[in-house]
């Protein structure tokens, strides 16, 4: 009986712990181990280092023609007055375009003249 109480005196003492095992010191104080790896696009969009675009359906409003070119452009309107401006021979009916809100629309023949000046 008396051996067994000591046994849980005993149990229930503190002991410090002796087993340390070995820790692994770095060479130099080096506190990278190996090289980092970059993040990936869904990280740099998280994280806000990278902008994901936002696209919208644009769809064709009107196709006109140029008249000191002749060239067809194709006007595409999409969401929230986004408004793209391609010269297309065959325009398709919509595309996902950037969406780009707030815009006027484009005049072509505004563009062309604009596009002369800079060549000049």
């Amino acid at each position: 009986m008396y051996s067994l109480i000591l046994v849980i005196a005993l149990t229930m003492v503190p002991f410090p712990s002796l087993s340390s095992g070995k820790m692994y010191q770095p060479k130099n104080d080096k506190k990278i181990f190996g090289t980092p790896r970059p993040y990936t696009r869904q990280q740099q969009i998280q994280r806000g280092t990278r902008e994901e675009k936002k696209f919208t359906t644009c769809r064709l409003m009107k196709t006109i023609k140029s008249r000191t070119t002749g060239q067809q452009a194709c006007i595409y309107r999409g969401g929230n007055r986004t408004f793209e401006l391609m010269y297309e021979d065959n325009c398709p009916k919509q595309y996902q375009c950037v969406y780009n809100p707030g815009q006027e629309e484009p005049n072509i023949d505004s563009v062309i003249e604009s596009l002369n000046q800079i060549k000049k």
